[in-house]
């Protein structure tokens, strides 16, 4: 057998055939070579299963994995398929509809020699399409990027993502194998799968952030989270709240630390109204008040076509 490479780049592809291309070009492009691609093939009914076997055909370092029946599982499964093959030391993540900077995993492996972090994170781009408002993107997301890793630096902890998920999208971060597969992938909010996963990692290592835009995010109106109701969100906060109780009380009492344990007692409205707190403090009440806007759906469309790009 091969040896093993040093990362895995796991694609999770339903049904976004039009976009797999850039993203596949994206990885195969990387300054750096020695990496093994795992593009699982969730059940698409378009195009996606062709496009991904004609990228193998082309490039060894790829390789088509399809649940048993064929069918669609859903991002957990999908990921859990791909965590059992993977062979990198470490698991980095590209939605089939996002794109890389050619340098994005040589920065981010230089970082985490640096650092000695066991996740690692970059800042993203926004591509932006027709429908989308990206108000909160430009003040929530960057400011609980930086506010994850600065309390994520040393120590290991949960408390920072216990508030907000600070790694806004998978195809932006990467971490050690080993330490995934110690992780649950049963989120109690699907769309919220990230911010699960993250939390725990957090709990088990420290965290380390590239700031330099490699990741070009695409933002579009089908999107999980584009467009969410209020008494949603607030459904999924509890949700998330109830199962983050579960994975770090026991942890948080051993830490001592009372008031992230007391924080995951409050109801939903009032551990959303402390983190409006938290970025009003940081931002200006304006400010929020036109990201929570955006975020939620409400805000005016932005007109055009894609734009964005890595700074």
């Amino acid at each position: 057998m091969p040896a093993a490479p040093v990362v895995t780049v796991m694609v999770p592809s339903h049904n976004y055939a039009r976009y797999l291309p850039g993203a596949l070009r994206g990885v195969l492009r990387q300054s750096v070579e020695d990496i093994e691609i795992l593009l699982v093939e969730d059940g698409s009914a378009d195009q996606s299963p062709a496009v991904a076997r004609a990228f193998a055909a082309r490039d060894p370092r790829l390789r088509v994995l399809t649940h048993a029946d064929g069918r669609n599982h859903g991002l957990p499964a999908s990921l859990a398929l791909g965590l059992a093959r993977a062979r990198g030391r470490w698991t980095a993540f590209l939605e089939a509809d996002d794109l890389w900077h050619p340098r994005c995993l040589e920065r981010r492996l230089e970082t985490a020699e640096r650092e000695g972090a066991g996740v690692v994170f970059n800042d993203v781009a926004p591509l932006i399409m027709p429908g989308v408002d990206t108000t909160w993107l430009e003040g929530h997301a960057r400011r609980a990027m930086r506010r994850c890793a600065r309390h994520g630096r040393a120590a290991p902890g949960a408390w920072p993502f216990l508030l907000e998920n600070g790694i806004p999208t998978f195809s932006c971060a990467m971490a050690r194998t080993a330490l995934l597969r110690g992780v649950s992938l049963q989120t109690p909010v699907p769309r919220w799968l990230d911010w699960w996963v993250w939390a725990q990692l957090a709990a088990r290592a420290s965290l380390a952030l590239v700031p330099e835009r490699l990741t070009r995010w695409r933002l579009h109106p089908e999107s999980w989270h584009h467009g969410v109701e209020i008494p949603g969100y607030l459904e999924d906060l509890r949700r998330m709240g109830r199962g983050f109780r579960r994975l770090f009380a026991r942890d948080l009492v051993r830490r001592g630390q009372w008031g992230a344990l007391a924080f995951l007692w409050l109801p939903a409205p009032l551990r959303l109204a402390a983190r409006m707190a938290l970025a009003a403090r940081d931002d200006g009440p304006a400010r929020v008040l036109r990201c929570v806007s955006g975020r939620l759906g409400a805000a005016r469309s932005i007109r055009g076509g894609p734009r964005g790009g890595f700074a």
